[in-house]
């Protein structure tokens, strides 16, 4: 989220109470908050789409951007379920396993 204290001073922070797919990969543990701010700047100066921004960096899969991009579609019109939890285990221990 931008934030500014003045109209030429920008800082990026991360607010829980968003929602947005920035913070639901934050919980799901697919994403840190300094590479959501990165994501978040990287916006600012290329216009691009913040998942577009994430899979091209190499921090999400095209899947996995897909199948969260959903989720949160449809939990924010009240239709889906949460991300299970086997789920969110799997991508932490994909994430690990690729490091």
């Amino acid at each position: 989220m931008l934030t500014s204290n003045n109209p030429s001073s920008f800082m990026l922070r991360y607010d829980p109470h968003s929602k947005r797919i920035g913070s639901y990969l934050i919980d799901a543990g697919l994403l840190t908050e300094a590479q959501v701010d990165v994501i978040l700047s990287d916006q600012v100066s290329t216009g691009m789409k913040f998942g577009e921004i994430a899979v091209m960096r190499g921090w999400l899969s095209q899947k996995t951007l897909d199948f969260i991009s959903t989720k949160v579609m449809e939990i924010e019109r009240g239709l889906g379920e949460p991300l299970s939890q086997e789920f969110v285990e799997m991508q932490k221990f994909r994430k690990r396993k690729a490091r």
